[in-house]
């Protein structure tokens, strides 16, 4: 205790909690006197537990925004932490994610239910951020699911995160499925044919479906195979093509 008597503050722990209140703390002094009490932003804290260098309490409801600490000794002296704790939004919550299945392709439309989500909010699935994405309300995102992993049906994690940096996971929230194998384009579609000069072996480009790299891949054209066949994501295969006699293959 200081030659005054009076209270001293040092620290609070932790030192922000949510607006709602109910944040268990620690405050840390010297001269505490049993029957102290502690106001945040002058709002008396509850369930208050004294020692003469500690201080536990439970934090009141407030307004977002930085408060001074107050603890008052039964003698009437105090001391104060100015804007000592922090009052932010609370954390988002995640309830349900539907539909929770979608292609590897991506582009699936998805509605993420829960609490607190923030106008500005973003989300993750799996190791990618999500387009399209529309806080719909405190409690609803709608989102539209990236290209999913190349190398298995994979169920992935679903993170909401709030521009005050606070965020929810839902743990393997949605799972990426292999849809049916197809082939939508090739680009180039027209080469040089066999014996025209500058003719040769050409790298494409094949946009589809259901490419993995679990299964091994091949190519073929016209019955010919093609070499150096890659697959880059869900949707797209690099491979080169041989030169061949003039036609539509």
């Amino acid at each position: 205790m200081n030659a005054s008597g009076a209270p001293t503050i040092s620290s609070i722990a932790p030192s922000s909690g949510s607006q709602t209140g109910g944040t268990s703390v620690t405050i840390t002094g010297t001269g505490f006197l049993s029957g102290a009490t502690v106001k945040f932003g002058g709002t008396a804290a509850t369930n208050v537990n004294v020692t003469s260098t500690s201080i536990t309490a439970t934090t009141p409801a407030h307004a977002v925004g930085k408060v001074d600490v107050l603890v008052t000794n039964s003698d009437g002296q105090s001391a104060t932490l100015t804007q000592g704790f922090t009052y932010s939004l609370p954390a988002p919550t995640i309830t349900d994610i539907s539909p929770a299945t979608g292609p590897t392709s991506g582009g699936t439309q998805i509605t993420i239910t829960g609490t607190n989500f923030q106008t500005g909010a973003t989300v993750k699935i799996g190791a990618s951020q999500a387009t399209d994405i529309n806080v719909v309300s405190a409690t609803s995102i709608t989102a539209r699911t990236p290209l999913g992993p190349v190398t298995d049906q994979l169920s992935v994690d679903v993170v909401v995160t709030n521009p005050d940096s606070t965020k929810a996971t839902a743990t393997g929230g949605f799972t990426y499925t292999v849809p049916p194998l197809a082939v939508i384009s090739v680009t180039p579609n027209i080469v040089l044919p066999l014996g025209a000069p500058g003719a040769g072996p050409v790298v494409v480009t094949i946009f589809g479906a259901g490419f993995t790299t679990v299964l091994p891949t091949t190519v073929t054209v016209d019955g010919v195979a093609a070499t150096g066949v890659q697959v880059v994501d869900p949707v797209t295969l690099h491979a080169t093509f041989p030169a061949r006699a003039a036609g539509t293959k």
